[in-house]
């Protein structure tokens, strides 16, 4: 799945990180790979491996860009609450993706 231009952020909640922040590139190619959940609060979000992504908050007065020009911001664990992070299990509990089991 591409995303063309996005622009990942993440927000620091604690001062002092539990582990190190992986880079902006890492985050980059883990969006690229991670499958999509369920909406929180009617903003799309996927599941990688380094961290849950959501997409950037609309402001009344402007529109969603395009799924290829998505703007997006990293949800870490180490950035957030316990219960932020409940939530975004959550929303993709549901919707991860099976391995086949077809032999």
């Amino acid at each position: 799945m591409f995303f063309g231009l996005i622009f990942i952020a993440a927000t620091t909640v604690a001062s002092i990180p539990a582990a190190p922040e992986p880079t902006a590139d890492a985050m980059q190619s883990d969006l690229q790979t991670a499958y999509s959940c369920k909406d929180i609060d009617g903003r799309k979000v996927w599941k990688g491996g380094l961290a849950y992504y959501i997409q950037s908050f609309v402001y009344d007065d402007e529109t969603a860009d395009d799924a290829g020009n998505m703007a997006t911001d990293a949800v870490l664990p180490q950035d957030n609450t316990v219960e932020t992070m409940q939530e975004f299990e959550q929303a993709c509990l549901t919707m991860a993706p099976t391995a086949s089991t077809n032999n």
